[in-house]
């Protein structure tokens, strides 16, 4: 009896020093996760502090007239994914513009895992899906707040992780109509340490011609595509941002022609490393804020 006690001491002993050795190498080792879900013609992208909270930026897929398009990508898609990469719960939720195909997903992932804070776009719209997505925040109890350019959140304030929105422009009018819902797009680049992330949503040449004229410094490693990679992606922009891997979400043989050929062109002449969704799937950036590598999701 005494030897079988001493053996369970030793094994529980052994599991301990392993679960501290573990925590240990994570509290030297903070990793954090840009992931890029396959929607097909929509975005929709989760950031994952090493401290495990978590903003997801857009929910959508384009719905070409079916209504329940949204409620299937969150079920098949969305929600999946995210329980793949071990998120339990959703911190923020950030929707670029109102547009169906970045957020016609988001109100039954609110609902599964209702987020603390709904950063609004700085322009909404009397869209039937977009206005979904505010009825469900209210219903969660999620705090709303409207973007804003140079407000910050800290994902991880000890890791220094924060999400800065650098556009829409200030003074947008509060409501848009469809057409001008993309110039309106947020624009939030997240660091961590020497790494980081330039969310773009649906930016159009206007609101790259404003960014690149404001000054602020665009450059990141990785760069999610603006406009799923249409003909309305500029050279200038792509260059000032040079990013080392560039995001394409699109669907496959989708009517808009994206990706075009110009814009593919352009980031290979960067020797950016492209990653579309329709091809390759999902994407995961794992980086522990110095180097990174990619993973299939």
């Amino acid at each position: 009896g005494s030897v079988r006690l001493r053996q369970l001491v030793l094994w529980g002993l052994v599991l301990l020093a392993g679960w501290l050795a573990l925590t240990a190498w994570r509290e030297w080792h903070p990793r954090a996760a840009f992931a890029f879900l396959a929607v097909g013609q929509g975005k929709c992208i989760v950031i994952i502090a090493p401290n495990g909270k978590t903003l997801l930026v857009d929910g959508g897929s384009h719905s070409y007239g079916d209504p329940m398009r949204g409620q299937q990508v969150a079920e098949r898609v969305v929600l999946p994914s995210l329980r793949r990469l071990g998120v339990q719960q959703i911190n923020a939720v950030l929707v670029t513009h109102p547009h169906e195909d970045h957020c016609n997903a988001i109100p039954t992932v609110a609902r599964e895992m209702p987020p603390a804070l709904f950063w609004q776009p700085a322009a909404t719209l009397a869209d039937a899906s977009y206005l979904a997505v505010e009825t469900t925040m209210r219903a969660v109890g999620a705090r709303t707040v409207r973007l804003q350019r140079g407000q910050r959140l800290w994902l991880d304030a000890r890791h220094g992780v924060v999400a800065e929105v650098l556009g829409p422009p200030p003074n947008m009018p509060a409501v848009v109509g469809q057409s001008d819902a993309n110039e309106a797009s947020a624009v939030v680049r997240v660091r961590f340490g020497r790494v980081s992330v330039l969310l773009t949503g649906d930016a159009g040449e206007t609101a790259q011609r404003w960014l690149l004229r404001s000054g602020v410094d665009l450059r990141s490693t990785v760069l999610d595509v603006p406009h799923h990679g249409s003909r309305h992606v500029m050279a200038e922009f792509l260059r000032a941002v040079r990013p080392a891997v560039a995001v394409i979400s699109v669907g496959r043989n989708n009517p808009f022609g994206h990706p075009a050929p110009s814009t593919l062109m352009f980031l290979q002449a960067l020797n950016a490393t492209i990653w579309r969704t329709d091809q390759q799937g999902g994407l995961v950036v794992w980086t522990d804020g110095t180097g990174w590598r990619l993973a299939g999701l």
